[in-house]
Parts: structure tokens; sequence; C-alpha cells
């Protein structure tokens, strides 16, 4: 009688390197791509808290501004809007009323070049950052014929008829925003 040899079962050692060699090129694959989406959120994630940062700061300018009286004849200290610019470093100054102080009466100041910050009479000796340095802001008041100017009164005749903000930042680009004013 003839003998038939048993036929072994399982894998031979090149198998068992090919099934190695592709695990291991699905890894580094499997590992760029993860890695590239933690890039990727990372960079969401600080462009996500600029934005949160400008709308913290255009509410604050709202704020302040809508405290501006408006000429309907109410009662209130006459409110002013000033805009300095020394050298690249804009001052606007805002006297509001404020019924916080005993003489009704407080200044705003926001300080604008390369960052942005606010001080009032309300915390004297303080000032806050509303924006870092890496932000280049630029003021400009919108006057009735038309033209923008860096500097408020200009001493022409023309009234303010709105206030621009223009902000460039590394992680936004460029934005403009308006204000009409009362």
């Amino acid at each position: 009688m003839k003998r038939v040899a048993a036929r072994q079962s399982g894998m031979t050692l090149i198998e068992i390197l090919v099934a190695m060699c592709i695990l291991a090129i699905l890894s580094v694959l499997g590992y760029k791509a993860f890695s590239a989406l933690l890039i990727s959120r990372e960079r969401l994630m600080e462009t996500s808290a600029s934005w949160v940062d400008l709308a913290r700061m255009f509410r604050r300018i709202e704020t302040d501004l809508d405290a501006l009286p408006v000429p309907d004849g109410r009662e209130r200290p006459p409110a002013s809007l000033r805009l300095q610019d020394d050298a690249g470093t804009q001052r606007l100054m805002l006297s509001v009323f404020s019924p916080s102080r005993p003489d009704g009466k407080d200044v705003l100041v926001y300080q604008a070049g390369a960052g942005l910050s606010w001080s009032s009479l309300r915390v004297p000796g303080e000032r806050f950052d509303l924006l870092g340095a890496e932000y280049r802001i630029r003021w400009q008041v919108l006057l009735d014929d038309g033209r923008r100017v860096a500097v408020w009164p200009d001493g022409s005749d023309n009234e303010a008829r709105a206030l621009e903000m223009r902000i460039d930042g590394p992680a936004i680009g460029a934005v403009t925003r308006l204000w009409s004013l009362p």
C-alpha cells in the first residue's frame, strides 16, 4: 500500500513577510493621515479662537459706541468722538454718558497700532488688551462728503457719519468693520 504524504497546513515564511510589509505600509499611511488631521484641527482651533476674540472686541466697541448720545433732545452731557494719530499709533477717544460715575461722564480710550487696548476713567491706570500685537489696526472716520480721515475732528465743517476699523491678522487676514455714528 502506498502511503499518502500528509500535507502540512500553515503559512510559509514568504507569506508572513508579505503580510507584515502590507501591515507596515498601512500603518505608516494611517499615522500620516492621523497626524495631518491633528494639525488641521489645531489650525482650525487657532482660527476659531481668533474669530471669537474679534467678536468680543467688536461687541465691546459696539457697546461703547451705543453709549454715545443720540441727538434727540434728551438730557445728557455732550459726548464726543476724537481720533488722534501719533506716528502709527492711533487713539480713539469717546466721551460718553456713564451712570456709574458721579459726574455722569466717562472717557473711553482705544489705543491701536500693533494690537488694541482699552482704558476707561472707571478703572484709572488700567489698560486692558483686547487684541495682541500680531494684529494691525487702523481707524478712520467717514465724513458727510465721502472722505475718510485718520484724524478727527479735522477742522472741516463735515459731520462724522461712520467709524471704520480695519484689522490685519495672521489667522484672519484683513477684516473691515463699519459702525454708523449717531
